[in-house]
């Protein structure tokens, strides 16, 4: 059965605002609009969307700390900037945050309908090959409910403090993508100056030492040395998000 994806559109521009929410619906997807951050958090708190796309320069809350906001609370929502920000360093900044694509205006309509395109067929492979990895042989070794908080190794329910169960979240919300301690830091932390990269390391090892029930066992969490740390692909993650 064919579920129309949710698409979230954030842009203080209502001509632009209305030019991308029509290009939307010519592609038979859902489509909430919102001119400002702070309106589309509430929309996120009436129903999650498949993909948000947000322009950066936002009146009141900017679109790169409402990503970090949401990004923090739902990790499995991917996120296209729409910007008129051209210069290098937003682009780069945005894309290493973890958004999915940087558009920048003006854009062609063809173009953009191909880049939603593509981060949707993205999201659909994401989520066939999670699905038939657990389904392969009915093994699941970690169980993530992100509305009640909890998580299950191997069907034993073990306990995080906040920061523990929202860095698991982040790490399995891309298996083998390596984080870095100052990405783990922006999103989890936001812009506490009292925490730093040994703050990270300390929580990942209390969490390793929770989850890891049975020492030998490939570790769920693994470091990339000098950069960071990444779910370890190997394990099979189910994620209950609804």
């Amino acid at each position: 059965m064919f579920v129309r994806p949710k698409l979230l559109v954030i842009d203080d521009e209502p001509d632009v605002l209305v030019l991308v929410e029509r290009i939307l619906l010519e592609e038979n997807y859902q489509v909430k609009t919102a001119e400002t951050a702070e309106e589309a958090l509430k929309l996120l708190d009436e129903e999650l969307p498949t993909v948000v796309i947000a322009d950066i320069n936002l009146p009141g809350m900017n679109g790169l700390d409402f990503f970090k906001l949401v990004r923090g609370k739902h990790p499995q929502i991917p996120f296209v900037f729409l910007s008129g920000l051209t210069d290098e360093f937003d682009k780069v900044l945005g894309l290493e945050l973890g958004a999915e694509d940087y558009i920048t205006k003006p854009f062609s309509v063809r173009e953009f309908k191909a880049r939603v395109k593509v981060v949707l067929r993205r999201l659909s492979q994401m989520s066939e090959n999670r699905e038939f990895s657990v389904e392969d042989d009915g093994r699941v070794d970690l169980t993530i409910d992100t509305l009640k908080r909890q998580v299950f190794v191997q069907d034993q329910e073990v306990n995080l403090t906040k920061k523990e169960f929202d860095i698991l979240v982040l790490l399995a919300s891309r298996p083998g993508q390596v984080f870095t301690r100052e990405h783990i830091l922006d999103v989890i932390w936001h812009d506490d100056s009292s925490v730093s990269d040994r703050t990270v390391d300390v929580h990942i090892g209390r969490l390793r030492e929770k989850i890891n029930v049975h020492p030998d066992h490939p570790p769920y969490i693994e470091t990339v040395r000098g950069v960071g740390y990444r779910c370890n692909t190997g394990i099979v993650v189910k994620v209950i998000a609804d």
